[in-house]
């Protein structure tokens, strides 16, 4: 089950993109292998474009669509909360400066005789 803060429109643009990607791909070939046909405009461009044309046109209307649903759901969602602040730690001395500290105090006390 997918969690409650993901949105479902945008998982499903996602996947149709990637399929997106390979009609396209796949009408790269099919263009350059009926290059000479389809340069002269005739019936086999008309009817290439009416049958891919058609697949792209009905495709990108799909995505326009999830991604409308997409935007109205995130902006149904209310935003998540910000993090709990965490105070700041006080930075205390070092013990290896108390060290230093405690010996030079000690030096200083000593009598020169």
């Amino acid at each position: 089950m997918p969690d409650s803060t993901s949105n479902k429109y945008r998982a499903a643009i996602e996947i149709l993109q990637r399929g997106r990607n390979v009609v396209i791909d796949d009408l790269a070939g099919e263009i350059l292998d009926q290059g000479e046909g389809l340069s002269e405009g005739g019936f086999l461009f008309n009817e290439f474009l009416e049958a891919q044309g058609t697949r792209l046109h009905f495709l990108s209307l799909l995505i326009n669509q999830l991604e409308q649903s997409a935007e109205v759901l995130d902006e149904a969602t209310p935003p998540p909360p910000p993090p709990p602040k965490v105070p700041a730690k006080r930075r205390t001395r070092s013990t290896r400066a108390k060290k230093m500290e405690q010996q030079t105090s000690k030096e200083g006390t000593t009598d020169d005789l």
